[in-house]
């Protein structure tokens, strides 16, 4: 939903925003090229062409897909375009090992998609919680902390973190599969 509020600005004009998108994905954008291309200087070109790209197509951006998504995509994309171009300068041996990169490195990437919509939607799912729920959820999952440890932290007796933590795990599942089977509800 953040994506998507600084997509709009930019649309109405506002393009100094698109950096919020740029900071948020260069990392994993860059991650990406990388993997596929083994060359510094070019995975960070590919990483610029992909969000100049992005930005001057902004518009033809369905709000139905993860912007995330989209922009990987545009990755990819740059990053094969950028093979092709210098294949002529490689051997067959060396095609052979970049695409078994490529393949290697989707795999990653769409596996970091995954584990990226699956954190998001975890701070999702803690947000509706209600505080104290949230917080021993983090706590001992999140920070690892044993129930003598959260008590200590806060205050709140063994008994009590318990039935938090019962609440808490039946309340999430309940919260996430709501998220994730996207079904709309009242907050």
């Amino acid at each position: 939903m953040e994506d998507f509020y600084y997509i709009d600005k930019v649309l109405k004009g506002e393009v100094q925003t698109f950096r919020h998108l740029v900071n948020r994905y260069k990392n994993m954008a860059y991650s990406i090229a990388y993997g596929m291309v083994k060359n510094q200087p070019d995975a960070e070109e590919i990483v610029q062409n992909a969000f100049v790209k992005a930005f001057k197509n902004l518009a033809s951006f369905k709000k139905e897909a993860k912007f995330s998504s989209w922009l990987y995509r545009i990755v990819v994309n740059q990053s094969l375009n950028h093979i092709k171009r210098h294949k002529k300068y490689r051997s067959s041996g060396d095609v052979d090992a970049i695409q078994a990169a490529q393949l290697i490195t989707l795999n990653k990437a769409s596996a970091d998609l995954e584990r990226m919509d699956k954190k998001e939607l975890i701070q999702k799912v803690l947000q509706v919680l209600k505080a104290k729920e949230s917080l021993v959820l983090q706590l001992h999952y999140l920070d690892e902390m044993s129930i003598k440890e959260i008590e200590e932290s806060t205050g709140f007796s063994t008994s009590n973190i318990k039935v938090l933590l019962h609440r808490a795990r039946k309340n999430f599942y309940i919260y996430w599969n709501r998220f994730y089977n996207k079904e709309s509800f009242l907050l």
